[in-house]
């Protein structure tokens, strides 16, 4: 009997469905995305002048710190769960938001004037001219100098906004420090971001909310499409209420 000849497969269409099935993962597999975080660096001036900045009172620094175990501790107490960062930092930042308790460890607030942003602008825009009228003077100094004026400038601009008798500040040191340790995973720094991210965001949303009548994000969202002078001064008084001090230190080992 003679052998049957195995019949051999019609590979013709693999390529094809190969090439479909490629597409498919492509179209619906997730890929993770990098968390990143972007601070803005002051730039530092030169200058001949030796100034010793004063010293940063306990009550003004939320330092957060994370060991090479992962171990995580807030304002020098142990956190066990990092979701309590953004709760703790709104409670650094409102506690003497109404009304100054010098017992208590957090940050002090002026309530300045209308009067004396007045006040404060004037003396800005003389020591401005002054610094620039004077031989020799480093561009740099002249800068900063204009800077201040215009920092002024905007609480000028806010307190119109914000429609009270006086503009509430917390306290020019107060600021969140984040120390690290270089082992300390990357998902925790993340996490701390996050956080800081977030406290920020609901104390802002809550003012714009009392003083506007409308939520930050929607403020955020619109001045992103159309940079209207008016949702610009809204986030400027925003962020004179709330601002946004950060300081990462180096990582240790």
């Amino acid at each position: 009997m003679a052998r049957r000849g195995i019949p051999e497969i019609n590979a013709g269409s693999m390529a094809d469905i190969a090439f479909l099935l490629l597409i498919f993962f492509l179209v619906t597999t997730t890929m993770d995305k990098d968390q990143a975080y972007v601070r803005s660096i002051p730039k530092k001036i030169e200058t001949d002048q030796v100034q010793i900045p004063p010293p940063i009172e306990e009550r003004n620094i939320c330092a957060i710190k994370a060991n090479a175990l992962n171990q995580l501790m807030f304002r020098e107490e142990i956190m066990t769960n990092p979701d309590e960062i953004s709760d703790r930092l709104i409670e650094f930042y409102t506690t003497n938001e109404k009304k100054n308790d010098p017992a208590n460890n957090f940050p002090m607030y002026s309530h300045i004037t209308k009067s004396e942003i007045d006040a404060g602008l004037r003396a800005a825009e003389k020591d401005a001219e002054d610094t620039e009228n004077t031989p020799g003077a480093m561009p740099e100094i002249i800068d900063y100098k204009w800077n201040i004026v215009g920092e002024w400038e905007t609480k000028k601009q806010a307190i119109e906004l914000y429609g009270k008798n006086s503009l509430p500040e917390i306290h020019g040191q107060a600021h969140v420090r984040i120390e690290i340790q270089k082992a300390t995973e990357y998902k925790l720094f993340a996490k701390i971001q996050s956080e800081i991210e977030e406290a920020i965001f609901e104390l802002r949303d809550g003012a714009a909310m009392d003083v506007f009548g409308e939520s930050y994000g929607t403020i955020t969202r619109r001045y992103g499409m159309d940079k209207s002078v008016e949702d610009k001064e809204k986030l400027a008084l925003l962020k004179i209420l709330y601002p946004d001090r950060f300081i990462e230190v180096a990582p240790k080992k």
